[in-house]
C-alpha cells in the first residue's frame, strides 16, 4: 500500500519519484481499474473539475497545498467518489477507491505534513529578540558609555531634516511665523510599508499571506501598496500647507506636482523596461499608479487648500470636513464615474456589471461565456488603450482560472478608485492641521477608520463576496475603503505611540520611510542579484523565509547608512 511513498516520515520530500516542493503534498490513489481523477482548488470560484490524472493502477498524484482541493474520482461507469479536503505541506495521503462503500471519499494520512508556517513565527521570536537585546545594550549604553563616544555610536537625533514630513500648526487669532515639527509616526509609518512592500516583492517566503489575493480578497501583500498611497496623500498635504503658507504662488505648486508626477511615471516606465524591448514594456506599475493619483489630489490641493485656519469653538466636529469639502466631492464625483462605468457598462461579450477573472469562472453553474471576460469592463479597457502587450503578463489568478487574456493591477480604471486611498492619507493631515490637541486627532482618525471601515464592510457584506468584493486586482471601492480604515487607525496608534507618549523611536523603519523611493527603486532592480538573491534549487519554506527577509533588512540597513549620511532622495 506504502510502496509508492519513500522514507515515510516527518521530512517526506518524495511522491512516486517526485520531489515535492514547497505548499505540495502526495495523494496515493489505490485502485485495481482504470480511473481519472479530477480536481479544483476552492479558491477558484464557481470552477468546473478539470482532469487532473489518469490511473490503470495504483498511482500518486501531486496536490498544491495552498487552498482547500475539490476532487472526484471515476471509471468508466461514472462516479466513483467525491470530496472536499486541506491537504498538508509535504503531507501523504491515500485513498483506497477498492475498499469504498460510499460516493465521499476522505484521504487517509499515512505522513503528518510539516509545520508550513512555522519558520514565520520562528523569524518574528528572531527579530523581536534582536530588537530587545539592541534596547537592552542601548539602556546600558546610556549609564555606562558617556561623552563623545556614547553621542557617536548610541545617540538618535529626532529633528533630522530631508523629510518634507512636517507638521504646521496655527491660531488664526494668534499671527505668527509657521513653527515645524516633525511628525515621526508618519516616516515609520511609511517605513512599515516601504519594508513590507519590498519584502512582499522578494518573494514573502514563498507564503500566500504574503503572496496577493488571487482574485477577490484580502492578504499582507495586498495591503502595502494602499498604505504607501495613504502615507503620500499625507506627506502631500503637509509639505503643500508649508510651502503655500512661505507665500509660494499656486500655479507655481501645482507645477512642483506636475513635475513630481512625471519623473515618477518615467522611474516606473524605466523599471517595467529592464530585460525587455519595447514591443512588450508595460506602460501601468506601481510608481506610474502613484503618479496619477498624486497628480489628481495634488492638483485639488492646489486648487482648494486653505492656508489659515479659522478654529471656531462648536464646530469642531466638522472642523475637517470644512477643511476639505471640495477635495472630498471631485473625491466622491470620480468614484461614482468608476462605480458607474464598472456597473452599467458591459465589455464586449460580457455581462452588465461583470468584473470576475474569467476563463473558468463560473464554469461549475454550466456558464461558459465568460472565458474572455477578465476584469470586466476594467479589463477591457486597458487592452484597449494600451494594448495587450503592455499590461502585465503574469498575475495568481491567470494559473488557476486558466485565463487567456492579460489583465493588469494597476490599470486606468483602478486610479479613480485608488484616488479616495489619497485623499483618505490628504484628510488624515487635514486633521493634524486643524486641530490642535493629541485627543482630538487621535479621535478623529479613529472615527474615520469606523466609518470607512463599516462602509467597506458593508458594500462586500464583511465576506470575500457581496455587492462590490474586496479586489486588488480593480482596486474596488470596498477595498479602498477597508485598507483606508486600516491605514487610518494605524496612524492614530502610531502617532499615539511615537509623537505622544514617545515609547518608541521605530529606528530603523523610521529612516527607511525617509527614503522610501530610492529603497523601492533599487530593490526592484537588484532583486534577481546576490546577495538580494540566492538560487535554492528545491527550496522549502524556512529557506525562502530567511532569503527575503534577509533582502528586506539588507534595505534597511542601506536606509540607515543613508541617514547617518545624511543623504535623503527625493524627487
Amino acid at each position: 500500500m506504502l510502496g509508492n511513498f519513500k522514507n515515510v516520515g516527518a521530512f517526506v520530500r518524495d511522491c512516486n519519484g517526485t520531489t515535492l516542493k514547497y505548499d505540495q503534498a502526495c495523494l496515493e490513489i489505490i485502485t485495481n481499474e482504470k480511473i481519472t481523477f479530477w480536481s479544483q482548488y476552492e479558491v477558484c470560484e464557481d470552477c468546473m473539475l478539470l482532469e487532473t490524472k489518469k490511473l490503470s493502477s495504483t498511482g500518486a498524484v501531486v496536490i498544491e497545498t495552498e487552498s482547500s482541493l475539490r476532487y472526484a474520482i471515476k471509471n468508466a461507469n461514472g462516479l466513483i467518489c467525491n470530496g472536499t479536503y486541506r491537504f498538508g505541506e509535504f503531507g501523504q495521503y491515500s485513498i483506497n477507491v477498492t475498499e469504498l462503500t460510499k460516493d465521499e471519499c476522505t484521504p487517509r494520512m499515512t505522513a503528518e505534513p510539516d509545520a508550513a508556517y512555522l519558520p514565520i513565527l520562528t523569524a518574528a521570536v528572531v527579530l523581536l529578540s534582536m530588537a530587545t537585546l539592541w534596547y537592552i545594550i542601548k539602556g546600558i549604553g546610556k549609564r555606562v558609555v558617556a561623552g563623545r563616544f556614547y553621542a557617536r555610536y548610541f545617540a538618535r537625533e529626532d529633528n533630522e531634516l530631508g523629510s518634507e514630513t512636517r507638521v504646521l500648526t496655527t491660531e488664526a487669532s494668534v499671527p505668527r511665523s509657521p513653527t515645524r515639527s516633525r511628525l515621526r509616526s508618519l516616516d515609520i509609518f511609511r517605513g512599515i510599508a516601504i519594508a513590507l512592500m519590498i519584502f512582499v516583492n522578494a518573494g514573502g517566503g514563498g507564503y500566500a499571506v504574503f503572496s496577493h489575493a488571487v482574485w477577490n480578497g484580502l492578504t499582507v501583500a495586498d495591503l502595502v501598496f494602499p498604505w504607501f498611497a495613504f502615507t503620500m496623500g499625507e506627506a502631500m498635504v503637509l509639505s503643500l500647507n508649508a510651502r503655500l503658507r512661505t507665500s509660494l504662488p499656486r500655479v507655481n505648486a501645482l507645477g512642483q506636482v506636475a513635475r513630481r508626477s512625471l519623473l515618477l511615471s518615467l522611474i516606473g516606465i524605466c523599471l517595467g523596461s529592464v530585460n525587455t524591448n519595447w514591443s512588450y514594456v508595460r506602460f501601468p506599475g506601481v510608481l506610474q499608479r502613484l503618479a496619477a493619483m498624486y497628480l489628481i489630489v495634488g492638483s485639488l490641493e492646489c486648487a482648494f487648500m486653505r492656508t489659515s485656519q479659522n478654529i471656531i469653538p462648536g464646530r469642531s466636529l466638522f472642523r475637517d470636513i470644512a477643511a476639505g469639502w471640495q477635495q472630498w466631492l471631485a473625491t466622491v464625483l470620480m468614484v461614482a464615474v468608476q462605480l458607474c462605468i464598472t456597473l452599467t457598462v458591459a465589455a464586449p461579450g460580457c455581462p452588465v456589471g461583470y468584473s470576475g477573472p474569467g476563463g473558468l469562472h463560473r464554469t461549475a453553474t454550466g456558464d461558459f461565456s465568460l472565458q474572455n471576460c477578465t476584469g470586466g469592463i476594467a479589463g477591457y479597457i486597458d487592452r484597449l488603450i494600451l494594448g495587450p502587450n503592455h499590461l502585465y503578463q503574469h498575475g495568481t489568478f491567470k494559473s488557476i482560472y486558466r485565463t487567456q487574456l492579460p489583465h493588469d493591477p494597476e490599470g486606468i480604471l483602478g486610479i479613480l478608485s485608488g484616488v479616495l486611498v489619497v485623499q483618505a492619507g490628504a484628510h488624515a493631515a487635514r486633521i493634524m492641521l486643524v486641530y490642535n490637541h493629541a485627543r482630538a486627532r487621535i479621535m478623529r482618525w479613529v472615527f474615520w477608520s469606523v466609518m470607512f471601515g463599516v462602509v467597506g464592510g458593508l458594500l462586500c457584506k464583511f465576506s470575500e463576496g457581496g455587492y462590490i468584493p474586496v479586489n486588488k486586482n480593480l482596486w474596488s471601492v470596498s477595498y479602498c475603503l477597508v485598507t483606508s480604515s486600516m491605514a487610518f487607525f494605524i496612524q492614530a496608534i502610531l502617532y499615539f505611540v511615537v509623537d505622544l507618549k514617545n515609547k518608541w523611536g521605530g529606528r530603523p523603519l523610521y529612516y527607511a520611510g525617509q527614503n522610501a523611493l530610492f529603497l523601492y527603486v533599487g530593490s526592484e532592480l537588484l532583486k534577481k542579484h546576490f546577495p538580494l538573491h540566492w538560487h535554492l534549487p528545491s527550496p522549502i519554506h524556512a529557506q525562502l523565509l530567511t532569503a527575503n527577509a534577509a533582502a528586506a533588512l539588507m534595505w534597511l540597513a542601506v536606509a540607515v547608512a543613508l541617514h547617518r549620511k545624511r543623504v535623503f532622495i527625493t524627487l
